[in-house]
């Protein structure tokens, strides 16, 4: 009886025994499965989070943009007198950026446009005069900006910053009519920038680049090239008074790819010369008069299209 007993328990364990064997090790399979695909979860996590964490763009970028702006330039004369350039220019924008939260920031660009423009002004003795054929304008501005970026969030930075500019100024062209006599004036003066520039990251793809600051203009200069007109005549150079001006940009960024990006810039620029001190005309050699270059003020807008590279 005994006997019987102790086979029919022995029997009975190894029919319970396989059985919770193959429960704990479905539990355990379970587990170790759970823990792998939590696992792969938090790297898939942490993978976005890595992502997010890092600049919308590269550290360092290029840009390269097309230009096309509505130039205005006026200057503060007493009536009948007056003289005013404007139009429509097109020009190119190169552009080198380094931007990376919590760090030294910096960018440098250069620009570069070119066309004609409606002179609507008067002669010296007041004789109102207006032409747009061969009054050629080029303007050049090259501007380093240096500041820090505050990463206030993983999609917003704020980065104020300083500098250096210059801007130089060829305008007009000599020729005489029966009509009037035009010549050509190059103006150029430095400046130091000053402003603040924010990002805000719109989702995965989008970039909105607010910016805004003052241009403080300092040794500015313009010479009028008489001698081009007749070449008994010098080349008188003025010394420009001081003026601040301002800019505003916001630029629209829009990611293709890891590497590529286009953008689009709509933007304002304000900016003044001070009246100058009195040059002497002479011709060949023997006074012809006194002259100055008033005050003036040129408004700017228009809109940069163009593609940027990151890496």
């Amino acid at each position: 009886m005994k006997i019987k007993f102790a086979c029919a328990l022995i029997g009975l364990l190894f029919l319970i025994f396989p059985g919770f064997s193959a429960a704990v090790e479905t539990q355990r399979d379970t587990v170790a499965t759970e823990k792998v695909v939590e696992t792969q979860a938090k790297d898939i996590v942490s993978g976005e989070d890595q992502s997010r964490a890092r600049s919308f763009f590269a550290n360092q970028s290029f840009e390269l943009s097309f230009m096309y702006y509505y130039f205005d330039y006026k200057e503060d004369l007493p009536a009948p007198f007056k003289s005013t350039e404007s139009g429509w220019l097109p020009g190119v924008y190169i552009g080198w950026y380094y931007n990376k939260k919590n760090a030294v920031y910096s960018k440098v660009f250069f620009e570069f446009s070119y066309g004609d423009t409606e002179f609507d002004g008067t002669t010296q003795a007041g004789t109102p005069i207006k032409f747009k054929e061969d009054n050629h304008q080029f303007l050049f501005r090259g501007e380093w900006d240096i500041g820090y970026n505050f990463g206030l969030t993983k999609d917003i930075s704020i980065k104020p910053y300083t500098g250096y500019g210059f801007r130089l100024w060829d305008r007009g062209y000599a020729k005489r009519t029966a009509a009037y006599t035009s010549y050509k004036e190059r103006y150029y003066w430095h400046y130091i920038p000053v402003g603040i520039m924010a990002d805000f990251n719109v989702g995965d793809k989008l970039s909105i680049e607010p910016n805004a600051g003052a241009r403080i203009m300092f040794y500015g200069k313009m010479t009028a090239y008489f001698s081009e007109v007749d070449p008994g005549y010098n080349d008188p150079e003025f010394k420009l008074g001081n003026k601040v001006g301002w800019y505003a940009e916001i630029p629209l960024k829009y990611r293709l790819s890891q590497s590529w990006s286009i953008v689009v810039k709509p933007w304002y620029e304000y900016s003044a010369i001070g009246e100058s001190d009195v040059s002497a005309l002479t011709y060949y050699g023997a006074l012809s008069g006194y002259y100055y270059e008033p005050t003036s003020k040129t408004n700017q807008y228009g809109v940069n299209v163009g593609v940027i590279f990151s890496f």
